[in-house]
């Protein structure tokens, strides 16, 4: 009886056990089948981490094209910077618009230098000025045929004063002529995302670029944060673990941080659901060396950067699940990637909720992203940090549109580097705004 009674235990546990497993598959299901989700199958996710360890093998020609890229410019639309005087200076009305009427005038005359100073000057002094933005919008869309930053300019003359007439009819003109910019900038990342694709199977030095790629997404992205080991001793800590005299501990930590935040990112790139427990997850292996007890965990204090104040401690548990939950619906997956990851690393960094170490979870976020829809790991070089940082700062002002901008141009940039190490094809080039046939829109103000 004893033995036939332990035997029936046995079956028993056994069945509870193979009933809680279904109850997890058949609760995933039902997540996967409610978010819409479709199984990924990530080609470029070696890229970001690999298995080998090695570079023993490496010749002469391949270490040659590990430069750090610090010579490559961003290829993307300068939108006119404009720096605000002291603040205990306020310009009066007469003031602004004496330099309105004078830049005006110094157009009209075709002394557009001049004019460009002035315009520069009243925006300085006067940068919320709806007139001031309007017309140096104008004047950089009729000097320079720069929609794109005339835009930006109009959208925020309309942000300070949403009635303002100028503005609102050069906006209505220019908007649809940005956004068909924008899609042709997207038609063009997956033209050249499909080129890369191929590229896998007929490039002899395709593996060589992985290995580059995934030296540079670490040297750039902890660069960024201020990092100063050079790319050959970034490769040499990684490599071999040994530490490189004169650099501090920090400086070596976070490179280990990253590179395992890297693997547990290639892990995810299979996940059908991205939850809060993955972005701790991130998180977590990014300061755990580096902060042991505050990763992996939000912030207890309330924190400022620069001019942007993000959301008290209380605050945090509630927006990251509500940030999940947008991560996993349908109107953010139904978005372009590019698009889609660029607004994924924005709402994330805007609600920081970690003490540090908040840009390199929402970057590895966003490359998650891309890897999970079939795109190759985005570089935002660390000599692009200012343009970077600049546009993150106008999407707390309320144009998110810059920031995402800038992504798609990182991207096409990165693929172009990607391209060009497996001998790339040149048919495919950069947007020019005058390929848009834009007809009687497009005159000159």
């Amino acid at each position: 009886m004893k033995i036939v009674s332990i035997i029936i235990s046995i079956l028993i546990a056994v069945i509870c056990v193979l009933l809680a497993l279904l109850q997890h598959y058949y609760i995933s299901f039902i997540n996967i089948k409610k978010n819409d989700v479709k199984p990924y199958v990530p080609v470029f996710e070696d890229m970001l981490a690999r298995e080998d360890k090695s570079i023993i093998d490496l010749n002469y020609e391949e270490i040659k094209i590990l430069d750090p890229l610090d010579d490559i410019p961003i290829v993307t639309t300068e939108a006119p910077v404009i720096t605000p005087q002291n603040d205990n200076y306020l310009a009066t009305d007469a003031e602004v618009q004496h330099l309105l009427q004078a830049a005006l005038a110094f157009k009209l005359s075709g002394k557009m230098e001049k004019a460009m100073k002035l315009f520069e000057h009243a925006a300085a002094i006067a940068p919320q000025n709806p007139d001031v933005l309007n017309g140096y919008g104008e004047f950089i869309e009729h000097r320079h045929n720069d929609i794109i930053a005339a835009d930006e300019l109009y959208h925020k003359a309309l942000t300070n004063s949403p009635e303002h007439k100028g503005a609102l009819m050069n906006r209505k003109r220019t908007a649809h002529i940005v956004d068909k910019l924008d899609l042709l900038l997207f038609k063009l990342i997956d033209e050249k995302r499909d080129l890369l694709q191929k590229k896998q199977e007929t490039s002899p030095i395709y593996d060589i670029m992985k290995k580059r790629a995934y030296y540079l997404h670490i040297y750039h992205t902890v660069g960024i944060e201020g990092n100063t080991l050079t790319l050959d001793q970034l490769i040499s800590v990684i490599e071999t673990g040994t530490a490189v005299q004169g650099k501090s501990v920090l400086e070596h930590n976070e490179i280990l941080g990253l590179e395992l935040a890297m693997k547990y990112v290639k892990l995810l790139t299979r996940f059908p659901i991205i939850g809060v427990n993955e972005i701790l997850g991130i998180h977590r292996r990014i300061l755990g060396h580096v902060d042991p007890i505050n990763s992996g965990t939000f912030r207890n204090q309330q924190v400022f950067v620069g001019s942007h104040v993000p959301p008290p401690p209380e605050d945090l548990a509630g927006l990251v699940d509500s940030y999940v939950e947008w991560l996993n619906s349908e109107e953010a997956q139904s978005m372009h990637p590019v698009r889609y990851a660029a607004l994924a690393h924005y709402k994330l960094v805007d609600i920081h909720p970690f003490a540090d170490g908040n840009g390199r979870t929402s970057r590895l976020m966003m490359n998650l992203i891309l890897l999970r829809a079939g795109y190759p790991p985005v570089l935002i070089l660390k000599h692009h940090r200012e343009k970077y940082y600049e546009t993150l700062n106008l999407a707390n002002k309320g144009d998110v549109r810059p920031f995402v901008r800038f992504i798609a141009h990182c991207t096409e940039n990165s693929l172009q580097v990607y391209l060009s190490e497996t001998e790339s094809s040149h048919s495919i080039t950069h947007i020019e705004q005058k390929t848009i046939e834009i007809e009687e829109d497009n005159r000159s103000i």
